[in-house]
């Protein structure tokens, strides 16, 4: 109800203003003022749209850049693991290398004093030891006669008798 008594106080106004020639100039600065007025409204309108196009650039680039972001880290977060793995196996089986260096050493050595010793317990019953020393050895006699010494690697060395 309001608008309609505004209206028609307006349209009263215009009327008088109409007929005592006033509104003839206003009329003729009326045109210009709105044009002024709808170039500012559409520089606004084109200014909120460049905002808007920029502020959703931002919000597309932005998730784009936080995803690249963090599939980064997580990359250079999964090489330094895999880093720290790999350093970790490597001295584990360094680790493991040495302990089965060892056993076999111990097992080989073992093994060695075995047959030397198998060795000087069968020369020993089939031959008989003299009392004779040869470089610092027992020398043995041999079924047919011939002497010999039993060397560092366990075997039989033969003496010559030429001298």
């Amino acid at each position: 109800m309001e608008a309609i008594n505004r209206f028609k106080k307006i349209t009263a106004a215009l009327a008088l203003i109409a007929a005592f020639g006033i509104g003839q100039s206003y009329a003729q600065t009326a045109p210009k003022k709105m044009e002024k007025e709808a170039k500012k409204s559409e520089q606004k309108v084109k200014e909120v749209k460049t905002k808007a196009t920029e502020a959703e650039m931002k919000t597309k680039a932005a998730p784009v850049k936080a995803t690249e972001k963090k599939e980064a880290a997580v990359k250079e977060k999964s090489m330094q693991t895999k880093k720290m793995a790999d350093t970790k196996v490597a001295a584990v089986e360094s680790k493991n290398k040495e302990v089965k260096d060892k056993a076999v050493k111990k097992e080989t050595t073992k093994a060695q004093k075995q047959v030397t010793a198998v060795k000087k317990d069968v020369v020993a019953t089939s031959d008989k030891a003299t009392s004779e020393k040869y470089n610092g050895h027992t020398v043995y006699l041999g079924p047919k006669g011939g002497k010999y010494y039993i060397n560092g690697n366990g075997n039989k060395t033969y003496i010559s008798d030429k001298k």
